[in-house]
């Protein structure tokens, strides 16, 4: 029996990023993730919030949309829905889309001093995710 792994659902070919478009893996990294894991596709903010949508930050520990809109909470909304699939599922990994203010393993966008910026930190979603136990996976260490 594969394991279980909830995967970014843009990477799928879903148009749910704020931009309304999708940012698939290659066709040959999908068929090498199915051969190890059953996929679960899930995007946290597109649960929470319309697509699409006003690009979203961390501007220090809320999530603040461009127009200046606060949308910590439903970024939250998102993990946290995230968070009860993984729990009701059984399922022991992540696989994020970087740069993402939910996804984003490595990286994630943000403000400083007024300066869009990659940072080195989890997106919202990955972060309560890690600290309930879930695997996270890079779409940076995938290889086909």
């Amino acid at each position: 029996m594969k394991l279980k792994a909830m995967i970014s659902e843009c990477m799928l070919g879903v148009p749910c990023r704020y931009d309304g478009k999708s940012k698939p893996l290659s066709l040959e990294i999908i068929e090498k993730l199915k051969e190890k894991y059953e996929l679960i596709p899930f995007c946290p903010e597109a649960f929470a919030l319309p697509t699409p949508r006003p690009p979203a930050r961390f501007i220090g520990d809320k999530i603040i949309d461009i127009n200046g809109v606060d949308k910590t909470n439903a970024f939250l909304k998102g993990a946290k829905e995230a968070l009860r699939i993984c729990k009701e599922n059984d399922i022991k990994v992540f696989i994020g889309k970087e740069k993402s203010p939910s996804c984003g393993v490595k990286k994630t966008s943000a403000y400083i001093n007024g300066c869009e910026c990659k940072c080195d930190a989890p997106g919202l979603t990955s972060k309560i995710l890690k600290e309930e136990g879930i695997e996270l996976i890079s779409e940076w260490d995938l290889t086909s």
